[in-house]
C-alpha cells in the first residue's frame, strides 16, 4: 500500500494514507469520514480481508476500522448511488484479484481498476480516471451524407416515370 501511495504522489496524485497522519490522538473514525466524504475520490483497495469486511463476514471485533469505513460507504451509494459510484473506486494492486473486491461494489457489473504492476505504465487506466485524461478522444463530427431516396420522389428516374405517366 505504502508503494502505491509514493508511486500516486510521484505522478502528481495528492493522496491522504493512515500512515501519513500526524502522529496525534484522534478518533479515526471521523478522520476516515471527514477524507472519505471530502476526497473526490475514495479508492478501494482489493484483498480478501477487505472482501470479508465488505460483505459483513468479519467478525465485530475484527477490523473495527474497516468495517467502519465499509459502513460509510455503503451508506454513502445507499445515500446518492449516482454520485458516489464513480468516486469510489475499487483498485486490484498486483497479487490480488477482482475476486478481493467486495460485492456491494459490484466486482463484475462495476468497473474496478486492475493495477498489473506498481509502474506508470501499470496505474495507467486509474490515473486517466483520476485526472479525467482520455485515452480516446472521440473524432469532430463530419459533414452528413447526402443521400438521395432509391424509389419515388428525388429517385433515379422518377421525373422520367412521372413525364411517361402525364402524356
Amino acid at each position: 500500500m505504502l508503494e502505491f501511495a509514493q508511486l500516486l504522489a510521484e505522478v502528481g496524485i495528492r493522496s491522504v494514507y493512515d500512515s501519513w497522519a500526524e502522529p496525534v490522538r484522534r478518533d479515526w473514525g471521523v478522520w476516515a469520514e471527514k477524507h472519505i466524504k471530502g476526497s473526490d475520490y475514495t479508492l478501494v483497495i482489493a484483498s480478501e480481508r477487505y472482501r470479508l469486511v465488505g460483505n459483513g463476514e468479519a467478525r465485530d471485533d475484527e477490523n473495527r476500522g474497516s468495517q467502519w469505513e465499509m459502513a460509510i460507504l455503503r451508506d454513502l451509494l445507499q445515500r446518492s448511488r449516482s454520485e458516489w459510484i464513480t468516486r469510489i473506486l475499487p483498485v486490484v494492486l498486483p497479487g490480488h484479484t477482482v475476486a478481493e473486491i467486495p460485492d456491494f461494489l459490484q466486482p463484475y457489473g462495476a468497473t474496478h481498476y486492475c493495477v498489473p504492476q506498481l509502474t506508470r505504465e501499470g496505474i495507467e487506466d486509474l490515473y486517466r480516471t483520476l485526472t479525467g485524461l482520455r485515452a480516446h478522444v472521440p473524432p469532430e463530427l463530419g459533414r452528413p451524407l447526402v443521400l438521395r431516396p432509391k424509389s419515388g420522389p428525388g429517385s433515379p428516374g422518377w421525373d422520367a416515370r412521372k413525364n411517361r405517366k402525364n402524356r
